[in-house]
């Protein structure tokens, strides 16, 4: 069955309105090698199998998968929902097989493998969501040597950029951006729940994971975390997930709406051709840019 990874990713390496991938542009990235970690090293490297290139070249190759590698990133949050969800039916089925209930107005605790691969799979969530935000923008390892690293401070045009930032910056202000201090708990210090007690059968029927409230602030600890907002990680994982699909959808389109001309098909020409109500505007265009498959 087809993923909306592959979805995305069909879009990106094969646009209907554009003659290459999206990003393939060189004139759309930053051709500075020296505001890339690695370009000391990858341009070493190359000098070293006897290739001459460029420093722009260096740069352009640094830079033309960033597109590619964000992503990815959002394909892992895909994956992570999916082993969640079949783990979550995985329990429902167990429950009902069990005919299993809460008792006495308390949650009954579920000791299950797809328990344990619930938790798994929601601390993948929470990691592969930071990495979408740190594959967007991040701090340079050597922050006096290079500025901010990731796809939006390469970013050259800035017409792409304003329009990458305000899906970006929709995604960290949602709950992606909030859960940021919980999935740092989780990457590294510890799981918020042992996985072999943590999944809980409600009152209700419903399976749920319990998380903390979302923590406003680095933690280090367990028990500095606090519990009064009764969260479901499932519902948290889910508005995750549905942030992620529409962060990628305005990124896709971003750069869908901002083809270098060279690129574009005869389609996106003749629309624009169309849309100038002057012949005369309209003929000085077509000799400026021939229309070419």
């Amino acid at each position: 069955m087809p993923t909306k990874f592959d979805e995305w990713s069909k879009r990106v390496s094969f646009p209907e309105s554009a003659l290459a991938p999206l990003g393939f542009g060189s004139e759309q990235w930053n051709s500075a090698p020296r505001l890339y970690e690695g370009f000391e090293q990858l341009q070493a490297r190359l000098r070293a199998l006897g290739r001459k290139t460029r420093k722009s070249d260096v740069a352009y190759q640094l830079t033309s998968h960033l597109l590619t590698d964000v992503l990815v990133a959002a394909g892992g949050v895909e994956q992570s929902i999916l082993r969640l969800d079949a783990a979550v039916a995985e329990l429902e089925a167990y429950v009902a097989a069990n005919h299993l209930q809460a008792t006495s107005n308390i949650p009954l605790g579920l000791g299950h493998p797809a328990a344990v691969t619930a938790w798994y799979a929601f601390s993948d969530l929470l990691s592969w969501s930071r990495t979408v935000i740190e594959r967007m923008e991040r701090p340079a390892g050597d922050r006096r040597k290079f500025p901010k690293q990731g796809l939006l401070p390469a970013l050259r045009s800035k017409r792409l950029r304003r329009r990458c930032e305000t899906a970006f910056i929709a995604l960290r202000d949602g709950p992606v951006g909030r859960s940021r201090n919980l999935a740092n708990f989780v990457l590294h210090t510890a799981l918020v729940r042992h996985p072999h007690t943590g999944a809980r059968l409600e009152l209700s029927g419903s399976i749920s994971l319990p998380v903390p409230d979302l923590p406003a602030e680095q933690v280090s600890h367990w028990y500095l975390l606090t519990w009064q907002g009764d969260q479901d990680g499932l519902v948290l994982a889910r508005d995750m997930w549905q942030a992620v699909q529409t962060f990628v959808g305005g990124l896709i389109h971003a750069f869908e709406s901002s083809i270098p001309k060279r690129l574009r098909r005869k389609s996106q020409f003749v629309s624009y051709v169309c849309s100038i109500r002057s012949p005369r505007r309209a003929d000085a265009y077509l000799k400026k840019h021939p229309l070419s498959d």
